[in-house]
């Protein structure tokens, strides 16, 4: 493995100042600038207990089959994936649906992140996750890697298993299952070689999707696709984390100041179902 762009341990690290305002969110996001060569990104949870997992992989008992998942909405909604020209964009319109995929969602605005800190669970604190991972490391939409990862989905979990321990290239390419994901990829990309990496199969990567939905240009989005971890181990895949925690008592003032500057529902989830909650929440406010 590479050597690690980060001179301090990527283990998650906690920010002993507790997130009291939106000013005062602001001040720290510009005190803990990363350095030009690090790209950013930001994820709010409100229980701060929140795993680092993509859905797909946060319900124990779930035995459905992600490429099932797939076929199933297709099946349903056949028109709504025309548009769609690779595993990556089927997996971000699920996403959108609110499907279980191996995507992981992130926003490259720090306030979005923040509402999502502070708008539910009033009990509890939550937190503001900063993802910090150089920017040689992120992939665009249309990336020979990402294609690779993204149709592992296409794969069952025992085919997946098998690449788990498969040692080298070589192995993975003279076997079927090697034969079928070559397939997958080739199928969206005919020009593809016949070299899949092992390596990349093991990766968790920041991606930069198209920008042609709605919801992903409101909350100004990105995803790590993960491909065979079934969570993010900073330490294991070059990414600094780092945490601001948002306390439950000062959420209410905050999600109040996000509304103040067009960080609400209707802006975040631009939907017209989302605007008229949003709408009627003011009229007839709780």
């Amino acid at each position: 493995m590479a050597k690690s762009i980060f001179a301090a341990p990527k283990t998650a690290t906690v920010e002993e100042t507790k997130i009291l305002s939106v000013s005062h969110f602001i001040s720290e996001i510009v005190r803990l600038a990363p350095p030009a060569d690090i790209i950013r990104t930001y994820r709010g949870h409100a229980k701060t207990s929140y795993l680092l997992k993509p859905s797909l992989y946060r319900n124990k008992g779930n035995s459905k089959e992600e490429k099932n998942i797939l076929r199933e909405l297709v099946g349903l909604h056949p028109s709504e994936f025309e548009q769609d020209r690779s595993a990556f964009d089927q997996l971000v319109r699920m996403q959108h649906f609110s499907l279980e995929t191996r995507l992981f969602d992130v926003s490259m605005n720090p306030l979005v992140a923040l509402y999502f800190a502070s708008r539910s669970n009033q009990s509890e604190d939550g937190h503001v996750i900063m993802f910090d991972v150089g920017k040689r490391q992120v992939k665009y939409f249309d990336s020979d890697t990402v294609s690779c990862i993204a149709n592992l989905s296409s794969l069952s979990s025992s085919e997946r298993n098998q690449i788990r321990h498969f040692e080298n290239d070589s192995v993975l390419k003279n076997s079927d299952v090697g034969e079928r994901l070559l397939h997958f990829i080739k199928t969206e990309k005919p020009y593809f070689l016949p070299k899949i990496r092992c390596e990349d199969l093991r990766k968790i990567v920041l991606v930069k999707p198209k920008q042609n939905n709605r919801r992903i240009l409101a909350q100004q989005g990105a995803f790590f696709i993960f491909g065979l971890p079934h969570e993010m181990k900073p330490e294991e895949h070059d990414i600094k984390v780092t945490r601001l925690i948002v306390p439950a008592s000062a959420k209410s003032t905050i999600f109040k100041q996000l509304d103040l500057i067009n960080i609400n529902g209707s802006t975040m989830f631009p939907e017209i179902e989302s605007a008229a909650k949003y709408i009627m929440s003011k009229i007839l406010p709780n």
